[in-house]
């Protein structure tokens, strides 16, 4: 059954161009020239599989139509076609319910691609969810607008049943848990199985092989009780090892054993124990130098790597800014009963031209702040970077700063503590102490 388009465009020759290209496809084509007439051919009961609009329209331009639209209770997948105004506007409409947006001139490959993929999700719903929501398909909870995270989560749908061993790779702060979260959700769909997360540099490294392969009682000094380990605990489902370039050549040793036999030994044991188990490693350490540098075995790096998936900067993905901004803003409003809702114009722009070193946990930690310091509908922007805070904080490094500072007090400057109360490596905290001057007694 063919395919159904209505494409909206005030530009004739667009129309054409449109109508042209999509019937050589097979699809039936309606045309329209501005938002005013696609709403009535829509309400008249017609229906469609797809809207392709241009945003930019006299009258009731592309965004308007597709409040309209959603307001209506009417389900068809819109895609907006932009060649004037920010990025921020047409990330702003897939807030609102578009499916995706492309700017002008386009790749007609792209285009069709992009149309392609909507059509063949009919509703949409799918797409419109993994933007914008706690929990898309499986309760993932992955939250994306751009193709770099959705060619992404392609690749993990497709791998995750498959029990081979991932590597995730990427800065500090990208969301490698996320994503190790999510391919085990596609793994066990309708099961219970144990997720066991472990944060290498997190643990001492004396406990951490104890930590992870368990303990008997007795095994060394206070051990009162047994411990059975992160690895008997995640037996049938997946251990997710983050950082795991943090591990030590002894602790690598037995790891191999581990994925190579299936068995292991507790500490003070000579019992061997089996477990069947998903291996996901996570590092933003490059592994083939800390090879060469004789820190990480050569034969460990390439059984944890059957698939090695690298999660983009959030510097080069911006288009997942404003839904990130967006998800982070509801969830601390509700946290804080703030009446805080919306993101004004100006915030948008400062939150798309900064460079986000610290990605999305950066990213978590500014909309936070600027939630508190909200007061009325419009998040107070004062708290962004390259904004002027209202405590005379005149940039993200000193916010960034005075956040350490609070975590370390708090934990008696306690590196390790702190570290894990701030969600990063011990040598990410070391290095911005170094940064930021601060003094560790």
């Amino acid at each position: 059954m063919k395919k159904s388009i209505l494409v909206v465009d005030d530009e004739l020759n667009m129309r054409k161009v449109l109508e042209i290209l999509f019937k050589r496809e097979g699809c039936r084509v309606t045309t329209s020239s501005n938002g005013i007439e696609a709403l009535e051919i829509i309400k008249s009961g017609r229906k469609f599989d797809l809207i392709l609009s241009d945003l930019k329209m006299p009258e009731m331009d592309g965004i308007e139509l597709l409040e309209q639209i959603r307001g209506n209770n009417i389900d068809i997948p819109v895609i907006l076609l932009t060649a004037y105004g920010t990025i921020a506007e047409a990330v702003s409409a897939i807030k609102l319910g578009a499916a995706d947006f492309i700017t002008k001139p386009f790749n007609k490959d792209d285009l069709l691609r992009i149309v392609g993929r909507e059509l063949e999700n009919k509703s949409g719903k799918e797409r419109r969810s993994r933007i914008y929501s706690d929990s898309f398909t499986n309760d993932a909870g992955v939250i994306f607008a751009g193709e770099k995270m959705s060619r992404i989560m392609e690749m993990v749908r497709k791998i995750a049943p498959s029990n081979l061993p991932i590597l995730l790779t990427g800065e500090s702060g990208t969301g490698k848990g996320v994503i190790a979260k999510a391919i085990h959700k596609y793994a066990f769909p309708d099961s219970e199985r144990p997720f066991v997360s472990i944060n290498c540099p997190a643990i001492p490294e004396s406990l951490l092989e104890s930590e992870l392969f368990g303990y008997k009682k007795g095994a060394f000094t206070g051990a009162l009780t047994d411990f059975p380990g992160k690895i008997s605990m995640a037996d049938g489902g997946t251990l997710f090892l983050d950082e795991i370039g943090d591990l030590s050549l002894n602790i690598q040793a037995k790891l191999l054993r581990l994925l190579e036999e299936g068995i292991y030994e507790q500490l003070g044991s000579t019992e061997i124990k089996r477990a069947q188990i998903r291996i996901i490693s996570a590092t933003n350490q490059p592994l083939e130098t800390m090879i060469e540098e004789k820190k990480f075995r050569e034969d460990l790096y390439y059984r944890i790597n059957s698939v090695e998936i690298s999660i983009p900067s959030l510097r080069e993905r911006r288009t997942d800014i404003i839904p990130f901004a967006y998800y982070f803003l509801e969830k601390f409003s509700g946290e804080t009963s703030s009446s805080v809702k919306k993101i004004n114009r100006e915030g948008m722009d400062i939150l798309l031209s900064y460079p986000w070193p610290g990605n999305v946990r950066e990213l978590r930690n500014v909309i936070h702040r600027a939630v508190i310091l909200s007061e009325g509908e419009f998040l107070d922007i004062s708290a962004f970077p390259g904004s002027s805070s209202q405590n005379g904080l005149s940039s993200i490094s000193e916010v960034e700063k005075n956040y350490l500072v609070k975590a370390l007090e708090k934990n008696s400057w306690n590196i390790s503590a702190a570290a894990r109360e701030l969600g990063m490596s011990r040598g990410s905290l070391r290095h911005r102490i170094k940064k930021y001057n601060l003094s560790v007694d």
